[in-house]
């Protein structure tokens, strides 16, 4: 996979995942987080073992094992962005979620692997570009649905960093298969402790399926097998970046989306500039002419003390 390619993967990720906070919204707040979980993953897991049921005999113990660290870490984010989304608006979610922006950087920091002058400069400006789409004031009393957002936020930072490890060791398409096994048994044994009759408890409609469905084979099943592929040729800088975009799809889908699959957002100025700021960002960190030019000056200055002497 070419770096070209991986970019469009890493795309079409981003959109199956900025849509998926409108069809999140859809679902009733009488279906819990952990049944949320379990049920979208389920859903993913079945597609995905009938689609590649003759490499199920391929997996090891220690891509199992990995698996079960990932899905450990996915269930603390869906959980989380469940709680999140359904207190606050898909394009504030969404925002949050974009914060990964922040903290992939600063995790890998700790790891020391520094970010180059074209990232600093187009994580500031996408920084910039969030904070004018997020609809969010300064003073205004932070609810819970921003808190359990930043939560899911974190999860996911940690998950891109892991995922970048993982998948240079296994497997890419055993691992999303993996994962998603195991994230449906987490949350499943979770919903089960909460609610001993899990999918017994819930009164299923047309549209609650529709979206469950959607959910699973979009977000879930397309999303992780893809991401999986993607970072063993992306960093996880890049991922991030393209990710960062998120709320720019978001926002375009919420005001075009009618009522029937979530309610629908009013475009102002400050949308309009925010995200003029995240695709200028993302176009500053995604390329590299500020190193270029950086690496010039000190080979220009390096000749001229050179000739000096």
């Amino acid at each position: 996979m070419t770096k070209a390619e991986s970019n469009i993967v890493l795309f079409s990720i981003t959109l199956c995942w900025a849509s998926s906070y409108i069809f999140i919204k859809n679902i009733p707040d009488s279906i819990s987080a952990f049944a949320y979980v379990t049920m979208t993953t389920s859903v993913a897991s079945i597609i995905l073992a009938l689609v590649f049921i003759k490499r199920l005999k391929d997996f090891d113990k220690q891509t199992l094992w990995r698996s079960l660290i990932l899905a450990g870490i996915i269930c603390g984010n869906l959980v989380f962005e469940r709680l999140g989304i359904a207190k606050i608006p898909a394009s504030a979610a969404s925002f949050i979620a974009s914060l990964n922006i922040v903290f992939v950087p600063l995790l890998l920091l700790i790891f020391k692997r520094k970010p180059s002058l074209n990232n600093v400069a187009g994580i500031i400006i996408i920084l910039t570009g969030l904070i004018f789409t997020s609809g969010i004031k300064l003073g205004e009393t932070v609810n819970y649905g921003v808190l359990a957002m930043t939560a899911a936020c974190l999860f996911m930072a940690v998950y891109i960093i892991i995922v970048d490890d993982f998948t240079k060791k296994s497997d890419p398409l055993l691992l999303g298969i993996g994962q998603m096994f195991f994230t449906a048994l987490i949350g499943f044994g979770l919903w089960f402790i909460e609610e001993p009759r899990t999918f017994f408890s819930i009164v299923y409609t047309n549209e609650i399926l529709a979206n469950i469905f959607m959910l699973a084979f979009f977000a879930k099943a397309y999303a992780y097998i893809m991401l999986m592929y993607s970072q063993k040729y992306a960093s996880p800088i890049t991922v991030t970046i393209m990710a960062s975009t998120e709320p720019v799809v978001t926002m375009v889908l919420a005001l075009l989306i009618p009522n029937t699959f979530g309610k629908t957002e009013v475009l102002t100025m400050n949308n309009v500039i925010g995200v003029s700021f995240i695709l200028v960002g993302a176009i500053f960190a995604g390329t590299n002419f500020l190193s270029r030019k950086n690496r010039m000056d000190q080979a220009t200055s390096l000749t001229d003390s050179a000739m000096g002497g």
